[in-house]
């Protein structure tokens, strides 16, 4: 009979620990304006947000992902310009819909050793393209965030002025 009622303490001691345990879970959304576009975004915890007018960087020590207004661009001329074409080769690729926007979901790595991963993405908003990328190597923690920011992306309004 103990070993039963030490065992059920066992697991709510558990389970009331992973339910107080420190998670990554976004702050309220901040909205963002690029170009004619405003966008709605949670920041991860941790991260700030810097306003660098056309481009908008999430920063936490060395890590930077950055969100900016392409313009009326293709998707692959797009993909080139992020990063060093000639060193690099999709690792993944896949369409996805961001807030009922056409979006494509990049990841690229070194194409000698399959190392230093980047992510990007392309969101096509009205006649704009806009792109969130890491703009250093995305270790776990940048990745882990710039998906919590893709995932939470919004776009209230793309009302031309």
């Amino acid at each position: 009979m103990r070993g039963r009622w030490t065992a059920w303490l066992f697991v709510g001691t558990l389970i009331a620990t992973s339910a107080c345990a420190e998670r990554d879970v976004p702050t309220s959304q901040t909205e963002l304006e690029l170009g004619s576009h405003r966008v709605r975004v949670s920041v991860p915890v941790g991260w700030d947000v810097l306003d660098q007018g056309a481009q908008k960087h999430f920063r936490k020590a060395e890590s930077d992902i950055v969100l900016q207004n392409l313009g009326p661009v293709d998707w692959e001329p797009a993909l080139g310009s992020l990063h060093d074409d000639h060193r690099r080769e999709v690792k993944s690729r896949r369409a996805i819909t961001i807030d009922n926007h056409e979006a494509v979901d990049i990841e690229t790595w070194n194409r000698l050793d399959h190392t230093w991963p980047q992510r990007l993405l392309f969101v096509r908003a009205a006649d704009d393209v806009l792109a969130l990328h890491t703009a250093r190597l995305a270790d776990e923690q940048t990745a882990k965030a710039f998906e919590s920011i893709r995932d939470s992306l919004h776009f209230p309004s793309s009302a031309r002025r």
